[in-house]
């Protein structure tokens, strides 16, 4: 009887511990998927249930569709093995030998330690509904993209072996802002510049990538085109709030992982990964320059065109379509917030428009896509909000509104008209792989034919020779 009550004790406390155990990874998993950002992908905008899929990513092949990473059996990821998702987040292989698109950042991922990709498999099965639906929509890219065993090569190019290992020379919090930045974050992803095989071009390590409609600015410690000029509670508060006084506000992309991701970190994680990014190597980029140093100096005659003082909602300024002119469209729509002398409030609520990168930056397109597609972003500090004006400017009008702002706040004069504005709203340039893909496909096929069908020929003359 003794030995059955010790037996029986032991079994309560081992399934105590086993079930505390998995409650604890199921809460680390949580966090990790937090800082892994798989929400913000793996969950459809408007009314999407958690990690169901069909969140459309804009990538210059075409849209890829988000899939469902519930733990339902038939349309998630409830029959996986942990190596299988393992295989999956870091290689980009599924269990029936589906190669994955990079859109899902494996490259990134394979650098998650054992440890985390224990945690986030335990979370997704245990503390995540199954959702038994499959996205409305499937991935349906262009030939040759749609032929998914192209990836194979590009793996072994450009994606690295699973395993983490910290870049020599920092300290225990640094080296724990490189994992959150290179691993989980993914940060590379975006504001690495690609090569021509859309790789990530290593020697400008977070000096600023193009996504398209948007841009991803250079984060590394460059004082003129960088965030040299940030201090690191200046790049927390942007982390966890979206915003940073003088700096500017998130907005596309980046507001949705301060949203889904970066707010809902530890603050010591947020003050590792602005360690980190105060220690990487320095990149200059020709596209993102420094704020002006001086307020430009807007001659207010150029305001009195149109009233915008005591008209909130402009509507009446911004129905008229058949302005181009600059300052009119301004007041009509930016003056009011902004100022007319374009420095905004002095709490930095609105912000200063001499001081935004958006507004700095060679490049229009973030400053286009903000004023089109506005602010929308929950953060630490409740929810921001810009309105939008994409129903009412037009691209021309657009172009005119940018280009007045870049002139006179920025100090920069970009090439814009309503075909720039156009191209930009589309998606940006097309890359060159994209454009040539197709004809180098083919070509590649008919050299690989031509070679068999003459390895074929030397083999049957060698053969008639032998006889």
């Amino acid at each position: 009887m003794r030995l059955l009550t010790l037996a029986t004790v032991f079994t309560a406390l081992a399934t105590s511990a086993l079930a505390q155990s998995d409650a604890d990874l199921v809460k680390q998993g949580e966090y990790i998927a937090r800082a892994a950002d798989c929400t913000a992908c793996h969950t459809a905008p408007v009314d999407g249930k958690p990690f169901s899929g069909g969140y459309k990513i804009s990538s210059p092949m075409g849209p890829i569709i988000a899939t469902n990473i519930t733990p339902s059996k038939d349309y998630g990821i409830g029959t996986w093995s942990e190596d299988e998702f393992a295989k999956a987040i870091r290689q980009g292989v599924t269990p029936d030998g589906t190669h994955l698109y990079p859109a899902m950042p494996y490259p990134s991922y394979a650098k998650m330690t054992d440890a985390d990709v224990k945690a986030l498999y335990t979370y997704l099965m245990q503390g995540v509904d199954p959702v038994d639906a499959a996205p409305a929509e499937k991935t349906d890219l262009p030939f040759p993209f749609n032929q998914r065993a192209l990836m194979i090569g590009w793996n072994m190019l450009f994606s690295p072996k699973p395993g983490w290992t910290a870049p020599d020379g920092l300290s225990d919090q640094e080296a724990r802002g490189a994992y959150l930045v290179d691993a989980l974050e993914h940060c590379s992803t975006c504001h690495t510049p690609r090569g021509l095989m859309m790789n990530e071009k290593q020697s400008e390590y977070l000096g600023g990538g193009s996504l398209g409609s948007w841009r991803a600015p250079n984060i590394t410690p460059d004082k003129a085109t960088g965030i040299g000029d940030w201090s690191n509670e200046d790049i927390v508060a942007y982390l966890k709030n979206g915003f940073a006084k003088g700096h500017g506000s998130a907005a596309g992309p980046m507001a949705e992982a301060v949203e889904h991701s970066l707010s809902k970190l530890k603050d010591d994680d947020l003050e590792a990964i602005a360690a980190y990014l105060k220690k990487v190597p320095a990149v200059q980029s020709a596209i993102d320059v420094a704020a002006s140093p001086a307020v430009q100096e807007v001659p207010i005659t150029s305001y009195e065109t149109a009233d915008w003082q005591g008209n909130p909602d402009h509507a009446d300024a911004l129905a008229d379509h058949s302005t181009t002119d600059g300052a009119k469209l301004y007041n009509s729509a930016c003056a009011a917030c902004h100022g007319v002398d374009g420095q905004g409030a002095p709490d930095g609520h609105f912000p200063s428009l001499s001081k935004s990168a958006p507004v700095t930056s060679k490049d229009p397109s973030n400053l286009v896509m903000t004023i089109a597609e506005g602010i929308s972003r929950h953060d630490a500090t409740g929810y921001s909000v810009m309105p939008n004006f994409r129903n009412d400017l037009d691209d021309g009008q657009i172009a005119a509104l940018a280009k007045y702002v870049q002139t006179n706040f920025g100090g920069t004069d970009p090439k814009l008209d309503k075909a720039a504005v156009d191209t930009i709203r589309s998606g940006g340039e097309v890359p060159w792989i994209v454009k040539n893909a197709a004809w180098m496909t083919w070509a590649g096929i008919i050299i690989a034919v031509i070679v068999i069908l003459g390895l074929i020929g030397v083999f049957r003359r060698a053969r008639r020779r032998q006889v």
